[in-house]
């Protein structure tokens, strides 16, 4: 693996400040990682007990915010507990008593009176919370935030970890996502960084790190064809590199034609990632924006369209930029071959426009 916290330098610095913020990018590009790295660091230095859970759990709470608010609450005391922290950093043994709904809030107050240090907060998956329950837990990170400078003790710094941008998390709670509302829940966070796929250098320094650890060589024409297939998605390139090591068994340099082979092998398997990129076809935001773009033509700008561009966009589906496309060619030919399968008809689009130049 590559080290995880240069990946993400703005994040450091937005924690240096006390900001409260998000962190998103499509599944399996290392953001866990990322962000369990930041917080073994900060831990290290002594003067900050950052903290790492999981909101995963809280997802069959749906609209019930007590529930949510307990299952959260778990959850981040067994991470505290699991870090092996210092008695005088963990968690009180009971929560305070508070009513449904504020009781997420008093929990971090207290743990915060408590703690010698600054608390800082990873909530990782935060797209799990649905509904009430988001707007519940979003609404007293809010209050607890404002009322810092008043001197009540909370955590100094909440990162929202997950897929989509804070913008979206609106959409999923039952807002109105062209609507500003100064008292929204989602107007605390500052920044929304998005952890970028690996560069054509980082695939190589990856790759790199195989090399020095077993001598197994990557020549070049296939480190070109890697980031040429996967545009620097990082479970692609550790996948494309995985099947070809270990599955493949391929013990000497590895060239291009493996690359491609492995490629094959990795569409054919609908490898989990794959399958649940396959998966979201059949969501209607996803189709209103796959459907042209994989046809070529620019669809008609409606109310709503942009936003489903953004969260289509947020999955890792199409490029981050310009022009509409579909993310890399692995992707592509994913979905045109279940475009191609009569028994997954997922999305619709014209025959003719995959008709190449020659015929």
């Amino acid at each position: 693996m590559l080290p995880p916290t240069p990946r993400l330098p703005q994040a450091r610095a937005l924690i240096e400040m006390d900001r409260y913020f998000v962190l998103h990018a499509p599944r399996q590009t290392g953001k866990t990682t990322t962000l369990d790295a930041l917080a073994s660091e900060l831990n290290a230095e002594g003067d900050i007990a950052a903290l790492m859970f999981s909101c995963e759990r809280a997802e069959s709470a749906g609209d019930d915010y007590a529930a949510a608010e307990e299952i959260l609450l778990t959850s981040l005391r067994q991470a505290a507990e699991w870090a092996a922290w210092p008695e005088e950093l963990l968690p009180p043994d009971t929560w305070p008593q508070a009513p449904a709904g504020t009781r997420f809030g008093s929990a971090l107050t207290e743990w915060c009176r408590r703690c010698p240090r600054r608390v800082v907060l990873f909530l990782d998956e935060i797209d799990a919370l649905q509904g009430n329950s988001m707007v519940s837990i979003l609404s007293q990170l809010r209050d607890g935030h404002n009322a810092r400078p008043g001197g009540r003790p909370f955590p100094a710094s909440v990162v929202l970890c997950g897929l989509r941008d804070v913008r979206d998390y609106k959409v999923a709670s039952g807002g109105v996502p062209g609507r500003s509302n100064p008292a929204s829940p989602f107007n605390i966070v500052t920044e929304s960084l998005r952890l970028d796929d690996f560069s054509a250098d980082q695939i190589a320094e990856l790759y790199g790190r195989h090399t020095q650890a077993t001598g197994q060589e990557f020549a070049k024409d296939a480190l070109d064809r890697v980031f040429e297939l996967t545009q620097g998605q990082p479970w692609l390139v550790n996948a494309l590199a995985y099947e070809i090591t270990v599955r493949m068994g391929v013990a000497d340099a590895i060239t291009a034609g493996q690359v491609e082979e492995a490629k094959e092998r990795l569409i054919r398997a609908r490898a989990t990632h794959l399958d649940s990129l396959v998966a979201r076809l059949h969501e209607p935001r996803v189709k209103r924006v796959l459907e042209p773009v994989v046809a070529g033509v620019f669809p008609h700008v409606e109310p709503g369209f942009s936003d489903d561009l953004s969260y289509v966009r947020d999955l890792g589906l199409i490029r981050q930029r310009p022009p509409l496309e579909v993310a890399n060619p692995i992707y592509r030919e994913v979905i045109l071959r279940v475009l191609g399968d009569p028994s997954e008809q997922y999305v619709m689009a014209d025959p003719h426009s995959f008709v190449l130049p020659d015929g």
